[in-house]
């Protein structure tokens, strides 16, 4: 029998079909979601936790360099190493394109010892 770890709430809200109550999210889908959700809140957006969040959004619209990408990653992993202690991040990597850019997380959860890895897309909207 499987062992889970950490559990939250689904935020789509689709409800079981036989319970009819929220359907939970587990383990690895519980800490990707947590972590999207933390990339994607802007800092001082949170009331109460000004200091929740990423600066993501700001190097959207800043020059594409070498040391935009290293800034961006280093404060990727403190923001994630500060709000998500359910992990621990073995790399970040940060790729510009044409109207935003991909983000790689790879990191290993705490009590399982399982590495994965989360990819996500950010882009600018007009």
């Amino acid at each position: 029998m499987a062992v889970t770890f950490y559990k939250d709430l689904s935020l789509d809200f689709t409800p079981h079909p036989v319970s009819g109550d929220v359907r939970p999210i587990t383990d690895d889908a519980a800490v990707k979601r947590a972590l999207l959700n933390l990339i994607n809140t802007r800092r001082g957006t949170r009331p109460f936790n000004p200091d929740y969040g990423s600066d993501v959004a700001d190097y959207l619209f800043r020059n594409a360099d070498v040391f935009a990408q290293h800034e961006l990653e280093q404060k990727l992993y403190e923001t994630i190493s500060r709000f998500e202690t359910r992990v621990n991040v073995t790399r970040i990597a940060v790729e510009f394109e044409d109207l935003g850019m991909k983000i790689q997380i790879d990191f290993r959860i705490l009590g399982t010892n399982r590495q994965t890895s989360l990819t996500t897309l950010v882009k600018r909207t007009a």
